[in-house]
């Protein structure tokens, strides 16, 4: 029994592991410009920019 509750503890701290590493990188300085920046597209406005 104590086998099963250390193996299932491991997986529990390395899945919480994992999903920290996840955010920290996604949310880095240059990672998170580059996934802001769709935002700010899509509020550029296209009209004015074909019309001459």
């Amino acid at each position: 029994m104590a086998a099963a509750t250390l193996y299932y503890l491991g997986t529990i701290i390395l899945l919480l592991l994992l999903f920290v590493l996840i955010v920290v990188r996604t949310c880095s300085g240059k990672r998170k410009e580059r996934l802001e920046s769709p935002k700010f597209r899509m509020l550029d406005d296209d009209d004015l920019k074909g019309r001459k």
